[in-house]
């Protein structure tokens, strides 16, 4: 219940953030399940019970919901969600960690195994220095651990008119929240110490001395109250039941007395009235409750020894002197004497402690940010059973060698460290296809050009059907695209630059260079994993939608190298991030690895849909029915872009990256199509340029168009300037030498 109430700003601070991103929440008691579904139901998607730690049963759950990011509050470890949300490619986050001294003895014997289980999510945010020492011996990396305020602060209620309770004529009251009974369920151990009795007992002894004294006596359980009532007839002291009072509010009650609170909700919204209140299940070795309710009520607050689960919010309480903590039954007495006699010293108590909470709240919205941090950087896939991840897991570590391996003995040949007579700026990216490395290398093309440079651009045709070693065409010169590849042709196309295409890039534009003598400055296509020829820029673009590859190399995930290699780069390119709270996490996230490359974001600017008979762009699509086709490296970008542009898209299918369509793929396409009703077919530029000679006249009847799209870089003047500023020191050094 405390972590279902501990939640609740969370999810607001969220949800106000990102309000169309579903969020769930899942319980693992019946009470927690009942506290969210009355606290919670109006501000998620769902409310569930959390999977049983099988791998079965959390996969099924993580299959069902596709989670981006899961967050964990407080101590709930759990070994198999956890590894199988992460191979998942969801991010992990644990919010409020804490581990108690009591449990940190069981901890330190199970280290072995913990340290195996903390280290896979990808932020934890702790209660206090001690819990952050804890986690750090546990094995939890330093780069992901924080200390973080309290998030029971922000949870704590703001002060409110209390409840319409009579206080009976009473000077003094005195609220007794939460008291606990022997072998009450969540204690260290076994015991026998009764708290409805040291707190009857107290009030016997007070009430001689305070006869206008009114006791609220709250116990914890709702078993308990009928016992707590027996009790008092017993004592023979003057009581009435909350509930008898709502029946009949004309009820009344002789001081001293005691008004027995057998409901549930109420307690809260009565500590405005305390003069001193006693926080139950710490002098029984319960573990505590919450104080921050009763402290942001500014009520003066007593507490027995045992508060191991509160143990840091007592820190808090303690080092500001905002809270009385007794050692035994024995010290409530005085202490509750003494706040209820010296109405000062209870003041300024009370006033401490009110304090201390106004000063702890509002950090929601810090660790909010942190966590869309981690859910902009995740990339959810489907969860993988153990054979293949193993199988996949061998794989991915022989594609890190080989890389490795590649690169050094590329550096080691004699031409990947002799530079070109002019500059190169290589445009690159870190996952594999779909971050938008095509069009913005057009993009930069045209900005030099602007500025009176004469760029070329060297790519290595993938996918092209040639037998000639290099390729060197001229600005908008005629070539199928299977002799150049897609991405050549899409350059050719703009008819702004010469285009070198070959494997080794390096031949090829000294080629180049020799054909085209005025060229002053060439960009490398895909460029940042090819070590053979020297770059005097590296800028390395980061897909918006998926940033850092679910995390893992290929085949696990979509990284073509580990993350740590982002620190050779020289700027980032953020696409696909219109978001702003999206692009932030980006950026803190590529900080971690390269703090000194500037970040800029692109925008993608839609010109036109382009009938490929007329090549005229058609006004707009709206009431067409489309059916939409691509072969991309992540096709979700183009379905999102659809989805975005209202699209109507009643059929879509997906083929591989740098697809070469043939002319019955294309029937089939659009029988396909017009079963589900469409009228036109849409694709992208880079697959119509793979889409053979006359292809209208394989899906007649039906018209096909393709996006024509523009990119607009955010801050341009201040990309220009750093690019500029390469360019010219390089061409002094060329000069010096």
């Amino acid at each position: 219940m405390g972590e279902v109430a501990s939640s609740i700003p969370l999810i607001r601070a969220l949800r106000a953030d990102q309000p169309h991103i579903p969020v769930y929440l899942s319980t693992s008691t019946t009470a927690g399940r009942h506290a969210a579904l009355r606290q919670a139901a109006d501000l998620v998607d769902g409310i569930f019970y959390s999977p049983l730690d099988y791998v079965s049963c959390v996969r099924r759950c993580l299959r069902t919901i596709r989670p981006q990011l899961l967050v964990v509050l407080e101590t709930e470890i759990w070994p198999n969600l956890y590894a199988e949300a992460k191979d998942a490619g969801t991010g992990i986050a644990i919010v409020n960690g804490r581990i108690s001294a009591r449990a940190w003895r069981r901890y330190r014997v199970w280290h072995w195994f913990f340290s195996k289980v903390l280290p896979l999510p990808d932020l934890v945010l702790v209660q206090s220095a001690t819990d952050q020492a804890r986690y750090t011996e546990l094995g939890v990396p330093s780069q992901k651990l924080r200390v973080s305020a309290n998030l029971k602060y922000d949870a704590a209620p703001l002060p409110s008119a209390p409840v319409n309770v009579p206080s009976f004529g009473a000077d003094r009251i005195w609220i007794a929240a939460s008291t606990v009974g022997p072998k009450e369920r969540g204690s260290l151990h076994k015991h026998r110490i009764d708290e409805d009795d040291i707190v009857l007992t107290a009030f016997q002894a007070l009430a001689a001395d305070l006869p206008r004294l009114l006791l609220i006596l709250a116990p914890r359980q709702p078993a308990r109250f009928a016992e707590a009532a027996r009790k008092l007839e017993a004592a023979k002291i003057s009581f009435v039941r909350r509930t008898e009072l709502k029946a009949d509010p004309s009820r009344r009650l002789s001081l001293p007395g005691v008004l027995l609170l057998d409901t549930i909700g109420e307690l809260a919204t009565l500590y405005p009235l305390a003069d001193a209140v006693f926080v139950g299940g710490s002098i029984a070795p319960r573990g505590g409750h919450n104080i921050i309710e009763p402290a942001a009520a500014g009520a003066p607050i007593v507490v027995g020894p045992h508060m191991h689960n509160f143990e840091a919010i007592t820190g808090d309480f303690l080092e500001a002197g905002a809270m009385i903590q007794i050692g035994s039954e024995a010290g409530l007495l005085p202490v509750i004497r003494r706040l209820l006699t010296d109405r000062a010293a209870a003041e300024d108590l009370g006033r401490r402690a009110k304090q201390l909470v106004d000063s702890r709240r509002g950090t929601v919205h810090s660790i909010a940010g942190r966590l869309w941090g981690v859910y902009f950087c995740a990339g959810p896939a489907s969860p993988r059973n153990l054979l293949s991840r193993w199988f996949l897991s061998a794989l991915a570590k022989l594609w890190i060698k080989g890389g490795e391996w590649n690169r050094r003995r590329s550096l080691q040949q004699a031409y990947a460290v002799r530079p070109l007579p002019v500059p190169v700026i290589s445009i690159g990216g870190i996952t594999v296809g779909g971050s938008g490395k095509t069009p913005f290398t057009n993009y930069l093309a045209a900005c030099l050009v602007r500025n009176g440079h004469a760029p070329a651009i060297l790519t290595r045709g993938y996918r092209r059907r040639s037998a000639a070693t290099n390729i060197i065409l001229g600005p908008g010169a005629k070539m199928p695209a299977a002799f150049t590849g897609d991405e050549a042709q899409i350059y050719l196309r703009t008819g702004l630059v010469p285009v070198g295409i070959g494997a080794n890039r390096y031949e090829t534009a000294q080629i180049l260079l020799r054909q085209f003598c005025t060229t002053d400055v060439l960009l490398l296509d895909d460029g940042f994993q090819h070590a053979r020829l020297h770059r005097d820029f590296d800028i390395v673009l980061i897909d918006g939608l998926d940033p850092f590859g679910r995390g893992n190399v290929v085949p696990l995930g979509r990284l073509r190298e580990p993350p740590e290699a982002l620190a050779r780069a020289d700027l980032f390119v953020v696409t696909r991030a219109e978001d702003d709270v999206r692009f932030e996490a980006i950026r803190t996230r590529l900080a971690e690895w390269n703090p000194r490359a500037a970040v800029f974001r692109t925008r993608l600017v839609v010109r036109c849909w382009r009938d490929v008979n007329t090549d005229a762009c058609l006004p707009t699509l709206a009431g067409r029915r489309v059916a939409a086709f691509c072969g991309l490296g992540n096709p979700e970008n183009f379905w999102r872009t659809l989805e975005s542009l209202g699209v109507n898209v009643v059929f879509r299918w997906t083929f591989g990256d740098h697809y070469c369509y043939k002319p019955a793929e294309l029937k089939r396409l659009a029988h396909q199509a017009r079963i589900h009703g469409a009228d036109l077919l849409v694709t992208t530029e880079k697959d119509w340029v793979n889409c053979p000679d006359h292809a209208e006249k394989a899906i007649a009847p039906l018209d096909l168009a393709w996006l024509e799209i523009d990119l607009e870089l955010e801050d341009e003047p201040r990309f220009l300037a750093e690019l500029d500023s390469v360019l010219r020191k390089r061409n002094l050094a060329g000069r010096a030498s």
